[in-house]
């Protein structure tokens, strides 16, 4: 196990290379997160590059309500636009079920699809049925790669016998990690009142769920087919219309008419990985992508 530091809480990281736990992230100290840890939410060293700026760096102008720009080896925050304010993630919720998923069940679990509420029309899903059968791996993907609110209801019933008792895992979590700008009312991201987080709130769950290697795996994952036990297929595309390109590897996308478009990213170049968030863009993967490009235009890492 490799030991993690965020803002003073030591978490353990399991390497899943063939493990049967997720086991992402196990807390051994009762140390509680600070405020400034949202802004640098992964470990430093003083052995790796810094980014710099170059000389006369171009500016940048981003239409997002919220966003944000952070080196992830070194910890530092190259833009910030009222990252620390409160509002609506959409789907971006889904990390937050993820980890509470993660952080308690093995990726070989059978989950029966019990008495989840009815979706509207428009609502993003892929069409599960009450007691189907899935590995809950198959259900994570569902969750992660097409963003279905169907299999992120599914999980929290499966999880905790109802969708409140869910929600109110998913608080806990966000209290645990110091996640004080997060409120989570169900474990999709549909609007229903109530809910809210902030940029810095998804850099740090982002970040934390980044360090576990099958999440890492299912949210660089374009495209998928999953079956159910009994033989359904389902196919799965990526919300995610930037991943392979530009140097994005991976993330979550959010879209509802509260929150407007959101997206956070992680892009890699030339051995250097950055993460972006925008929340409430009015073009999500343009401003992601300018934003990605200004970084590794405008800085140098030495």
């Amino acid at each position: 196990m490799s030991p993690l530091v965020i803002g003073g809480l030591v978490l353990s990281l399991l390497v899943l290379n063939g493990a049967k736990m997720f086991g992402p992230l196990s807390v051994v100290t009762n140390d509680k997160v600070n405020a400034q840890s949202l802004n640098q939410p992964f470990k430093k060293s003083a052995r790796l590059a810094y980014p710099t700026p170059i000389a006369n760096p171009k500016p940048i102008s981003v239409g997002a309500s919220s966003a944000i720009i952070y080196d992830m080896d070194s910890g530092v925050k190259l833009f910030d636009k009222a990252g620390d304010q409160r509002r609506s993630i959409a789907s971006i919720t889904k990390l937050m079920t993820a980890l509470v998923i993660m952080d308690a069940h093995e990726p070989s679990e059978v989950v029966t699809v019990g008495n989840i509420p009815e979706l509207g029309n428009y609502d993003q899903k892929i069409g599960i049925t009450w007691s189907e059968k899935f590995e809950l791996i198959d259900m994570m993907k569902a969750l992660l790669i097409y963003s279905a609110n169907d299999a992120a209801n599914a999980l929290a019933i499966y999880d905790s016998g109802s969708i409140d008792a869910f929600v109110s895992k998913m608080n806990a979590k966000a209290s645990q990690w110091g996640l004080k700008n997060s409120n989570f009312v169900n474990p999709s991201g549909l609007d229903q009142g109530g809910e809210y987080s902030s940029a810095d709130d998804v850099l740090a769950l982002g970040g934390l769920l980044y360090k576990n290697s099958i999440f890492k795996t299912i949210v660089g994952t374009s495209s998928d087919q999953i079956y159910s036990l009994q033989g359904k297929p389902y196919s799965l595309v990526t919300t995610n219309k930037l991943l392979g390109q530009f140097g994005v590897v991976g993330m979550k996308t959010g879209y509802t008419l509260v929150s407007g478009e959101c997206l956070i990213t992680v892009a890699q170049r030339d051995g250097h990985s950055i993460m972006t968030v925008v929340l409430d863009s009015p073009d999500r993967f343009q401003e992601s992508k300018s934003m990605i490009d200004w970084s590794f235009n405008n800085y140098i890492w030495q």
